[in-house]
């Protein structure tokens, strides 16, 4: 006996190819035009989400200021961990789990993509086991950043690193810089294991 009939498929809707043209102009089914920004993730459609080099939601990975607004940075620091290491596989986990983020949020009825051009600028070095050293290839990182106007959006690593984007940013703001930092760890409690 079948499980499902023959024409199961018949009755359903075709997928759609295309997310629909955003009401501005801007980006849809990633292809660009001339008031588009440079940079966003490919079209889905064109490859699977699993191919490729791993970015950031797919985004291509560039090291040049040129036409770029936003950057995902990765920090892959865990030396001021002070229970458990592993933190510094964090930028690099959060890029294989964005890989399948889609640009198009269909509730809202956005292209989060469609009005910036963002990249994955990939890792800023760092020094194990010398966390005050990592500080400053941090802030050293992200200062040729902010000086050509572009927002870092930071993967880390332990929590240390903001320290080095802090210092990043006052120094770039000319003035001290405030964080709100929020977090928990349930993973730490003893009666959680």
């Amino acid at each position: 006996a079948r499980l499902h009939p023959a024409d199961a498929r018949a009755g359903r809707q075709p997928a759609r190819r295309e997310r629909p043209a955003a009401a501005d102009g801007a980006r849809g089914g990633g292809v660009t035009g001339p008031e588009q920004p440079p940079y966003g993730p490919p079209d889905a459609s064109r490859a699977p989400r699993y191919t490729g080099i791993r970015t950031f939601a797919r985004l291509p990975h560039v090291r040049a200021p040129e036409g770029v607004e936003i950057a995902v940075v990765g920090v892959p620091f865990d030396t001021a961990t002070s229970y458990r290491s592993g933190a510094r596989f964090g930028p690099e986990a959060i890029r294989a789990g964005s890989s399948l983020l889609r640009p198009w949020h269909p509730a809202l009825e956005v292209d989060v993509f469609a009005s910036h051009s963002v990249v994955d600028w990939g890792d800023i070095d760092i020094t194990p086991g010398n966390a005050a050293r990592t500080m400053e290839q941090i802030a050293g990182g992200l200062k040729e950043l902010l000086a050509a106007g572009i927002t870092p959006i930071v993967l880390g690593g332990d929590h240390s690193i903001a320290l080095g984007e802090l210092r990043a940013h006052a120094e770039a703001a000319g003035e001290p810089v405030a964080l709100v930092l929020l977090d928990a760890h349930a993973d730490t409690w003893d009666q959680y294991y």
